[in-house]
């Protein structure tokens, strides 16, 4: 609402009155009303025409074709999807190293494992054979044997004198 309209709602009496001293001061005159209370024969003239060029430009207004804001508006999206593509494609590359290299790790155990149990069936059949010649001796010896191997070992009878060096000298 404009500071000069008389039809204001809620003011005082004294802002009134006021306004009415500074509008006769600046020579304003009698405020009149903005918005005519009837359209003029004019006015209605005027708006028809208004109207009327409205409608005609609208119909031959060139209507600009929507695929370039589409177009425009999926360029983020496609940069976010080829992204994540190369992020994808580099993920499964990836994942193939590794299962090449988890492949490559078991077939390492698998041979060292078969390696193993071949060491551990060489022990098994060393001792056996070993056990029946110990038994196989047994027999022919007459002697009690021993449950397991024994290593003979050559022991000297006396120790040398000049393997020794004195640290001391006696007192």
């Amino acid at each position: 609402m404009p500071w000069s309209d008389p039809a204001r709602r809620f003011e005082p009496a004294e802002d009134v009155q006021l306004r009415a001293e500074l509008r006769d001061l600046l020579g304003l005159g009698p405020v009149a009303s903005l918005r005519p209370s009837e359209p003029t024969a004019e006015l209605t003239a005027l708006a028809d025409d208004l109207r009327r060029e409205a409608q005609r430009r609208s119909r031959t207004e060139r209507k600009r074709p929507t695929w370039g804001l589409l177009a425009a508006a999926a360029l983020p999206l496609l940069a976010a999807l080829a992204g994540l593509g190369t992020w994808g494609f580099q993920q499964k590359h990836r994942a193939d190293e590794l299962a090449a290299q988890t492949q490559r790790q078991d077939q390492e155990l698998t041979r060292l494992a078969a390696l193993h149990a071949s060491e551990v069936a060489k022990e098994r059949q060393a001792k056996e054979q070993v056990q029946q010649e110990l038994q196989l001796a047994s027999r022919k010896g007459g002697r009690k044997s021993e449950p397991y191997l024994v290593i003979p070992v050559e022991k000297p009878l006396k120790v040398a004198g000049d393997d020794y060096q004195r640290v001391k000298q006696k007192p």
